[in-house]
């Protein structure tokens, strides 16, 4: 009896390990679908599209959505093309593939909902974390504002990744612009210059476009480093950025769409881990920062000129 169950549980294994072997070499048909936008924005998807085909074992269909275009029809596009996973670039209108039979994630989007499956722009907090100890060893506490609905993700990610690099990470919870303000205003009272940091996610609760300027100062006048996600930050004075590489990304949203077709109720949003660099030297001359060269060449852009 023994042997007779065994032996059924190694056939069970050894079909399960066959299916497993036929799977991976099968291909994962995924259909893309972005906004018709401004040139610019068109290369920049189409860049990302490029980097999924760089992915084994994938078959991708891509198409540009019209103001014309109605649920139905994309739907059909979608299932016409035997997809097994949808993938959504920028700002497309949920509504416009709601009704999507697939699973579907998104990507070349900041990915502001806790729930939202895809690959964000947001930069991997690990990697932030790492880069910032490389420039600046002594930094001990980072500041972020975040909502949590927005960046609960995020900031998950980045608790685990401070403590790994033995920092302290400052969240504050914000719901709205105001409290942003305020917390920025409490932050900077209390911000030791040399010791603390201050980090610049992609939430929108923080209202850049008037705070900026102000962080920017405050950051220059205190000697507190300010890092970003941005690299037009580090052009107008922030010490470093890191932002997505955009054919890594590609691929990136690739694999995730493959463990997708295979896991449907994976959700979530992951934070990109194949970036590029931004580092300004003028401010890190005012900080009393000297980076390595091999800091250095680690950045992709210098500013506010190519030193390399």
């Amino acid at each position: 009896m023994f042997r007779t169950v065994r032996f059924t549980a190694l056939v069970a294994l050894a079909l399960s390990l066959s299916s497993l072997t036929c799977w991976a070499g099968a291909e994962t048909r995924i259909s893309v679908l972005y906004p018709e936008s401004a040139p610019a924005f068109v290369k920049l998807y189409q860049t990302i599209v490029d980097g999924m085909t760089q992915a084994a074992d994938v078959r991708l269909q891509s198409r540009a959505i019209s103001d014309n275009d109605s649920p139905e029809e994309i739907r059909g596009w979608v299932n016409a093309n035997q997809s097994q996973v949808a993938i959504v670039l920028g700002d497309v209108p949920p509504a416009l593939v709601a009704s999507l039979a697939v699973p579907m994630i998104r990507g070349a989007d900041a990915l502001n909902d806790n729930t939202q499956s895809g690959v964000s722009l947001a930069s991997s907090p690990a990697q932030m974390f790492d880069r910032l100890r490389q420039i600046k060893p002594d930094i001990e506490r980072v500041f972020v504002l975040y909502r949590p609905q927005s960046s609960g993700w995020l900031i998950a990610a980045a608790r685990a990744a401070a403590r790994e690099q033995g920092l302290e990470l400052a969240g504050t919870a914000c719901e709205d612009a105001q409290q942003a303000s305020a917390a920025i205003a409490r932050i900077l009272q209390q911000a030791r210059p040399g010791r603390d940091a201050i980090w610049l996610t992609l939430d929108p609760v923080v209202p850049l476009h008037q705070l900026l300027p102000v962080l920017l100062r405050e950051s220059w006048d205190k000697h507190l480093v300010l890092f970003s996600n941005n690299p037009v930050d580090v052009a107008k004075g922030a010490l470093f950025a890191l932002y997505p590489d955009y054919p890594a990304m590609g691929r990136q949203l690739a694999e995730r769409a493959k463990r997708q077709a295979v896991r449907p109720s994976q959700g979530g949003p992951e934070a990109s881990e194949h970036l590029r660099g931004a580092f300004n030297t003028r401010t890190a001359s005012h900080l009393g920062i000297e980076p390595s060269d091999r800091v250095l060449k680690s950045f992709d852009r210098t500013f506010p000129e190519e030193s390399r």
